[in-house]
C-alpha cells in the first residue's frame, strides 16, 4: 500500500485528500493547523468540481447563492453604479462559502470515507532516499518515510524549494474584514460588489457561517498605496467602509514562469505549484478543480509517474492563461489615472460580453 504524505493543513491539503477517498492508500497529513478567516467566492467551475470531488449534494447546505454582480466607482464618499450583471439570467450558478465551513466539510467527507493520520508539526526538509522513497524531517527532528509527497504548503513551503529551488516571489498587501451589520446585509442580499476607489478596489459579498450571515470584505490597495503607512487612515475616511475592522495581510505569487511541479515523487499542489493574483477569484476555485482532476487521474491511471506528468502538463497550461488575464484585470482595477475611461468601458460592457469573459475564465 502506497504511503502518501500531504504537507500542509489547509484547503489544498484536504482537497487533495478528497481525491483519494476511493483508493487503498495510507495517507498522512502533516502541518500546523491554520486559523481560517472570512469567505471565498465559488464560481460555477468550482461548485461543479466540489460536488464531483465529494460525491455529495450536501454542499448546498454551506453555500450562499449570489445572483447579482454590481460594479461601482466610489469617489468623494459618493457611489456611482457602473454595471449590474445578473448571473441567473445566464443560468450561471454563483455562490460564496465560508472558508471554515468549506474546510470542515472536506475534512468530514474525507474521514467518513478513509482512515487518515494527522500530525500537527512543521516540515523543515525533504530527503531523497533510495529510488521511490522519500523522507521528511520535522521541526522536532523526527523523520517520516513516504512513497509520495504532495506539497500543499504554499509559495514559501519546503516542497516548492525542493522541486523548483529558489524562485522570485512577489508579495502584495491586502486587507480583509467581515461584518454582520443588519442594514448592510439587507442592502447586499445575494450581491457581489466591486468598488473602484482612488486608493484601490474593494470586493464584498455575503456568506453564511454556522447559520449566521456576514459580509466578507477584501480591499487591495493600488500601486501608489501598497505598503503605505497612511492606508488604514484612508480606509477610515471612506464612510462606506469606515466601520470595518480591517485585518492586514498579504498575498503572494510567482514572478518566474513555472517549469515543473513534480520531481522524485514530490508533486506540488495549489499555491505551492502555481500562484497568481486573486483578481479573478479563481485561486480557491482552481484548488478544488485541480483536486477533482487529480481524483479522475488517480482512478483512471495505473502509474503515479503518468498521473504526475498529466496533472502537471494540463493544469499548468490553464494556470498560465489565468495568470496573464488576472494580471491585466489587476492593472485595470488598480489604475490611478484614466479612471474615467475605465469606468466608461465598464459601463458600456454588454451583458453578453460579460458572460463570455466570465466563461472564458471559468471554462477555457
Amino acid at each position: 500500500m502506497k504511503k502518501i504524505l500531504i504537507i500542509g493543513n489547509s484547503l489544498s491539503a484536504w482537497s487533495v485528500a478528497s481525491a483519494f477517498i476511493n483508493q487503498k492508500v495510507n495517507i498522512t497529513i502533516i502541518g500546523k493547523k491554520n486559523n481560517t478567516f472570512g469567505a471565498q467566492q465559488l464560481s460555477p467551475n468550482g461548485f461543479r468540481a466540489l460536488k464531483k470531488l465529494i460525491q455529495n449534494d450536501d454542499v448546498k447546505n454551506i453555500v450562499y447563492e449570489i445572483i447579482k454582480f454590481q460594479i461601482n466607482s466610489y469617489n468623494n464618499n459618493e457611489t456611482k453604479n457602473l454595471k449590474n450583471f445578473y448571473f441567473n439570467e445566464f443560468d450561471l450558478k454563483y455562490f460564496s462559502v465560508s472558508r471554515e465551513m468549506l474546510i470542515n466539510f472536506l475534512i468530514k467527507n474525507v474521514k467518513n470515507n478513509i482512515q487518515i493520520n494527522e500530525i500537527n508539526k512543521s516540515c523543515v526538509g525533504i530527503i531523497h532516499k533510495e529510488p521511490g522513497k522519500l523522507e521528511v524531517l520535522t521541526d522536532d527532528n523526527e523523520y517520516i518515510l513516504a512513497d509520495i509527497i504532495i506539497g500543499c504548503d504554499g509559495v514559501n513551503g519546503i516542497t516548492r524549494k525542493y522541486v523548483c529551488g529558489t524562485t522570485n516571489i512577489v508579495k502584495k498587501q491586502v486587507f480583509r474584514g467581515i461584518s454582520n451589520d443588519k442594514k448592510k446585509l439587507l442592502l447586499k442580499q445575494k450581491t457581489l460588489e466591486l468598488n473602484f476607489s482612488n486608493y484601490g478596489h474593494f470586493v464584498s459579498y455575503p456568506f453564511i457561517n454556522n447559520d449566521k450571515t456576514y459580509i466578507n470584505y477584501v480591499f487591495i490597495p493600488n500601486r501608489l498605496f501598497q505598503n503605505s503607512n497612511e492606508i488604514l487612515d484612508k480606509l477610515k475616511s471612506i464612510s462606506k467602509f469606515s466601520q470595518i475592522d480591517w485585518n492586514d495581510g498579504h498575498f503572494y505569487f510567482y514572478e518566474d514562469e513555472i517549469q515543473t511541479i513534480h520531481k522524485n515523487n514530490v508533486l506540488l499542489f495549489g499555491e505551492a505549484g502555481f500562484s497568481f493574483e486573486p483578481h479573478l477569484a479563481q485561486v480557491g476555485n482552481n484548488i478544488i478543480e485541480d483536486a477533482n482532476y487529480l481524483k479522475f487521474l488517480v482512478e483512471n491511471t495505473n502509474s503515479y509517474d503518468e498521473i504526475f506528468e498529466n496533472f502537471s502538463r494540463n493544469t499548468c497550461k490553464k494556470k498560465r492563461k489565468l495568470k496573464s488575464i488576472s494580471n491585466i484585470v489587476g492593472i485595470t482595477f488598480g489604475i490611478s489615472t484614466l479612471t474615467k475611461l475605465r469606468d466608461s468601458l465598464v459601463s458600456n460592457f454588454s451583458d453578453q460580453l460579460m458572460c463570455n469573459f466570465l466563461k472564458k475564465v471559468w471554462y477555457d
